[in-house]
């Protein structure tokens, strides 16, 4: 038997201790809990490579969690997110990827979508088990991607344009602490391979632009932490899982294995704050993937561009609260900087052209104002240098507003 035929009745005997109370009459305002939080960009751009690139303000994200304690074991969490303030489709000038064409995003441009929709478990303190629409334990943005957890204006570039990022795909997981230690193992939906592309790598992959999900092949992630002292971390996490049977049409018989490893340190020693992330990953079959992806139809909404067999990339942050010199308070003054590297076509097989415009590195600086745990304001600059010999320069300045409640 198919192990994705397991999957429904290992949902439902995850939820059963739901329907086995007994029945009684509660307020369910009692037990209903609302997180918020999202920020407020605005960019200047100086791109040598897009002398055009328009100046812009982005409403990013919002996003609201309510959280329901069905009793002290089981409880249902959801993310309902709004990107970039609207619904519907947009339409973007692609200077790179679509040779000066005009494309039509879903994705992008206004979106309202149910990232998260989760029912947790807790038999035990040291026992989560979680089912539905799961957040993937992979990464350094798996549990840092709140808009105070970091102190750059947006999420580090890294793991931005390499993998999805928030993640989340349908599956089932299990997570459990030791003394220090914390770990998760968890069985999702893989990704797709059509959506794959030379800038982004297997960033589109999770069929966020589909009505449903293909679910013909799943991935495994895992995760392991250690806390070294109180918001101090550092671990390592995995992901594996065939691409191929879920593409819309079966195009393509080889296996597409992708398989991801990092590890990620998130240090908060005294007044400083230090950050670092190593991020490899391959890409099983790569050049018959791009050569399957050149003959999609435009309507599927995909880049259709080369993909690489490997992605690789690494940044380090450090930051000082310079208002501890003063006096104890419950704001922050961070002046931080950091460098970026990241190349979504690392590596390549067959006749895939390795485009050295994929190879970017950053240097990035800036101030983090965090009022109190509610409120902060952000403001950086970004000296981007891509791998090409001239016209290589992309320097953007970034203020942001971002809250959490």
């Amino acid at each position: 038997m198919k192990s994705a035929i397991l999957i429904p009745f290992i949902l439902f005997f995850t939820a059963f201790p739901l329907f086995s109370q007994e029945e009684k009459k509660i307020n369910i305002f009692d037990n209903l809990d609302l997180h918020c939080y999202g920020e407020l960009t605005y960019n200047v751009f100086d791109w040598e490579t897009y002398p055009d690139l328009r100046n812009n303000f982005d409403l990013n994200r919002v996003t609201f969690a309510p959280e329901y304690k069905f009793n002290k074991k089981l409880k249902l969490e959801m993310e309902i997110e709004f990107e970039h303030g609207g619904t519907g489709a947009s339409m973007e000038f692609d200077k790179f990827e679509e040779f000066g064409e005009f494309e039509i995003e879903i994705e992008k441009g206004g979106e309202v979508s149910i990232e998260e929709l989760e029912l947790s478990f807790q038999p035990k303190k040291w026992l989560e088990i979680k089912a539905g629409r799961i957040h993937v334990p992979f990464g350094y943005l798996a549990t840092t991607d709140e808009p105070l957890d970091y102190m750059t204006s947006t999420n580090n570039n890294v793991e931005e344009t390499l993998i999805p990022t928030t993640w989340f795909e349908f599956g089932l997981a299990v997570k459990t602490t030791y003394q220090k230690f914390s770990a998760e193992l968890a069985l999702i939906n893989a990704l797709d391979n059509s959506a794959f592309s030379s800038a982004n790598w297997i960033k589109r992959g999770n069929q966020m632009r589909f009505e449903t999900v293909n679910a013909d092949a799943f991935a495994i992630s895992a995760r392991i932490d250690y806390s070294i002292f109180e918001e101090s971390t550092i671990g390592v996490s995995t992901y594996i899982g065939n691409s191929t049977p879920n593409r819309p049409k079966p195009d393509i018989t080889q296996d597409a294995f992708v398989n991801l490893f990092e590890t990620h340190v998130h240090l908060l020693p005294g007044n400083f704050t230090l950050n670092a992330n190593i991020l490899y990953g391959t890409l099983q079959n790569a050049d018959i993937v791009s050569s399957a992806n050149r003959n999609l139809s435009n309507n599927l909404n995909v880049k259709r561009t080369p993909v690489a067999s490997a992605a690789f990339g690494y940044f380090a942050e450090v930051g000082f609260d310079l208002l501890s010199l003063l006096t104890e308070s419950v704001s922050k003054l961070d002046v931080f900087g950091g460098y970026y590297y990241y190349d979504s076509m690392y590596k390549t097989t067959g006749d895939v052209f390795n485009n050295p415009r994929w190879e970017r590195t950053e240097i990035r600086t800036g101030i983090n104002y965090v009022w109190n745990e509610h409120l902060a304001l952000k403001s950086d600059i970004t000296l981007r240098t891509i791998g090409i010999p001239e016209d290589n320069k992309e320097t953007t300045f970034t203020t942001a507003i971002a809250f959490q409640f």
